[in-house]
């Protein structure tokens, strides 16, 4: 596999999950009564409503946004319209002295000020601004400004990426890892000989088609198809795959490598049926991840259960494959997979095709995704195909 980038000497940055006491989230805004409670509830009612229905914002990142707005309004305990650029410092302050650090990191400020100036556009309305005044008397101003924001700025202008790509040696290595705990596992005659197969074939997936792991553990084989590219053709039904991602962005993403081919089609002929056959129940055939229904038998990489794998569980082979490797400097996440597979892509193609396969609403987005220092990649796949035939069993 060629031309893969990654970057040396990058640690990866982001700051580490802390355990904290979370502030109010509770948006009954119980402090309010009367006609300021019943206009407070409608007032963010109506712009939740917007978020989802105009402004096409995923439910998920909605209930964020209110939550975000709530636990602000609760912390000032004044209706929405009398927020004022106070207490948003106020606020702010109050949520760094529950870090250890002391401070909240440019990227938990900036996503806060994502969700208040939506809220903060939407109360401004000239319309609604003339309503609220006729009601209570009060003007509404604005609350986030160019202050509240200065660490997030400052922060996009000294960014550093906040996580790398591997290297051709470290993806060697972890390739080379699977392998020998696969021939061990099966000269063992270990239950874990097909689980490590289907992941190894996962790991370079991820790279090859620069998958977010939620889309690498549901990827169906209707998404795969041929390719309009006549110089793709040799890969018949595998030329393309299609995947729908985050905030419902589609890409559809070429085949670039035979070897990648080789030990997709070599999967499908001897390891997927196997891992199917191995259900303790068929049951009705379907499975749920999220709130998604899908059929077992047209997932890529089903479980042994016949399930979709949790996310959980391709990280943590992830992490003992590399630990093992031995030459891993960092965390091995799915996530580094996917900044991989973009590394691979810019130079290959061009910033603006990449963004299209790597499924990004903007440009600056799968920027942060590249890392500009030139590899030569990892050049097979360790010929996976000659590796575990059928006259191996």
């Amino acid at each position: 596999m060629t031309n893969v980038l990654a970057i040396r000497g990058t640690t990866n940055s982001s700051p580490g999950k802390e355990t904290r006491p979370a502030p109010a989230c509770n948006r009954e805004l119980s402090f309010l009564s009367g006609e300021r409670h019943r206009y407070a509830s409608n007032l963010v009612s109506d712009w939740e409503a917007q978020l989802l229905y105009l402004d096409g914002v995923q439910s998920a990142t909605a209930k964020h946004f209110v939550g975000d707005l709530s636990r602000l309004i609760n912390h000032a305990e004044v209706a929405p319209w009398e927020l004022r650029k106070e207490h948003v410092t106020r606020y702010l302050e109050s949520r760094s002295k529950l870090r250890p650090s002391g401070m909240l990191s440019p990227a938990t400020v900036g996503s806060y000020c994502a969700a208040w100036r939506s809220f903060q556009n939407f109360m401004l309305e000239l319309d609604r601004v003339n309503e609220i005044v006729a009601q209570f008397k009060v003007r509404p101003c604005k609350f986030v400004t160019e202050e509240n924001s200065i660490a997030v700025k400052k922060y996009k202008a000294n960014w550093v990426p906040q996580t790398w790509a591997l290297s051709p040696e470290e993806i060697d290595a972890i390739d080379a890892e699977f392998v020998a705990e696969i021939k061990q596992a099966h000269a063992s005659r270990s239950k874990s000989l097909l689980p490590l197969q289907r992941d190894r074939v996962m790991f370079h997936l991820s790279i090859h088609f620069a998958l977010r792991v939620s889309e690498l553990v549901t990827v169906e084989l209707q998404s795969f198809g041929r390719s309009h590219d006549p110089n793709l053709s040799h890969f018949g039904d595998f030329g393309t795959l299609t995947v729908t991602g985050k905030n419902n962005v589609t890409g559809t993403i070429p085949m670039r490598e035979p070897e990648v081919h080789g030990l997709l089609t070599w999967y499908l002929s001897s390891i997927r049926q196997r891992i199917l056959l191995r259900r303790p129940d068929a049951g009705t055939g379907l499975c749920k991840f999220g709130d998604r229904k899908f059929v077992t038998a047209h997932l890529l990489f089903p479980t042994e259960r016949g399930g979709v794998m949790n996310p959980q569980t391709f990280r943590k082979r992830l992490k003992s494959i590399a630990m093992r490797a031995g030459v891993i400097r960092h965390k091995l996440t799915p996530h580094v997979l996917r900044h991989t597979g973009c590394t691979l892509m810019v130079p290959m193609y061009s910033p603006e095709i990449a963004q299209k396969y790597m499924r990004h609403k903007n440009l600056y987005t799968t920027l942060y995704y590249y890392h500009p220092t030139p590899l030569d990649a990892a050049n097979e796949v360790n010929a996976a195909v000659a590796l575990f035939r059928d006259d191996v069993e």
